[in-house]
């Protein structure tokens, strides 16, 4: 037990000290774009985002903030909301929509380790990966559009660039840092206890469990014994998977397509086991309310994609 403690406070420590830091940089920079005046100079970057969706201004600038760390760009979407400059809906649409670019900078992790190991099938798997996050996305934004009021004018400040706007300076970056102060430590307040019991499940090997339920439900998948090795093999570990597909795969026993069927099946069914992050992320940013909210929405669309695309790739490649 002692042993289970310890790695759980372990583990825990070091999950909150990569995502704490960032999340309350992604406060700080939201308040101090605020102040200075400046999200309506980057705003036509994403206009045609926000248009389509009826989202404001600031709802771009987040989005591409997570193209470079989307617990930074979340964190820019709750200091707006603590602000009033977005409203609860408005919150939740956006935060779905900031899920794309966190699943596009996937390659700097995943193409890595999959071209060498499967070759061109690699860009072939990470392509539907991000097709199935593009769907999401625009369906997002459609949910926006049928509930979310165009041309809202509690923006027409931001836009004119007059209102709150002020010079660059130091005291301006303590300023923004001073009014985030209460949103970040609240945040600190929610994320500890609830990442304290995720990982605690992890090590009391309440997701192990769950990982051998998962991986004899492959048993009943319509793949051959040896891409459903690829599968099994995903539910514990990336890389292994990789590594699976690319050794059957150069010794003729499965084809490019099986492995990349395996590989999104694989995906499709390690999304349970990946709340153990998702679940103190969402609701270390957005609070057990919204958390819940778009933690349940996200997963609910993307696992639907999913399967449609699996299923038209079966129908088509099979």
């Amino acid at each position: 037990m002692g042993s289970v403690l310890l790695s759980t406070l372990i583990s825990s420590a070091k999950f909150l000290a990569a995502m704490i830091p960032v999340f309350a940089v992604g406060v700080i920079v939201a308040e101090f774009l605020v102040a200075l005046g400046w999200i309506h100079r980057i705003a036509w970057i994403t206009r045609p985002l926000t248009a389509f969706g009826h989202l404001k201004q600031e709802c771009g600038a987040s989005f591409l903030t997570a193209f470079l760390s989307p617990a930074a760009g979340n964190g820019m979407l709750v200091r707006y909301h603590e602000a009033g400059r977005i409203d609860s809906r408005e919150l939740l649409i956006a935060a779905i929509v900031n899920t794309f670019p966190g699943i596009v900078m996937h390659w700097r992790t995943m193409l890595p380790m999959a071209i060498p190991l499967i070759g061109g099938w690699g860009l072939v798997y990470y392509g539907f990966l991000v097709l199935v996050g593009f769907i999401k996305t625009m369906l997002a934004l459609l949910m926006g559009r049928f509930l979310l009021e165009p041309g809202d004018p509690a923006v027409s400040e931001i836009q004119s660039g007059k209102g709150d706007a002020r010079r660059l300076s130091w005291q301006l970056v303590v300023d923004s840092a001073a009014k985030s102060r209460k949103i970040i430590i609240r945040t600190i307040r929610t994320s500890v206890p609830v990442t304290v019991v995720m990982f605690l499940l992890i090590h009391a090997g309440a997701l192990d469990r769950l990982n051998h339920w998962l991986a004899l439900m492959t048993t009943w998948m319509p793949l051959s014994p040896d891409a459903l090795s690829i599968v099994a093999t995903r539910l514990g570990s990336n890389i292994g998977a990789f590594t699976v597909a690319g050794n059957l795969l150069y010794a003729g026993r499965i084809t490019g397509r099986d492995g990349v069927l395996a590989l999104l099946i694989g995906n499709l069914m390690a999304s349970g086991i990946n709340l153990r992050y998702l679940v103190p992320y969402y609701f270390g940013i957005f609070g057990s309310g919204v958390g819940v909210r778009v933690l349940t929405i996200s997963t609910g669309l993307r696992v639907v994609i999913m399967l449609g695309l699996i299923a038209i790739l079966f129908k088509i490649w099979t």
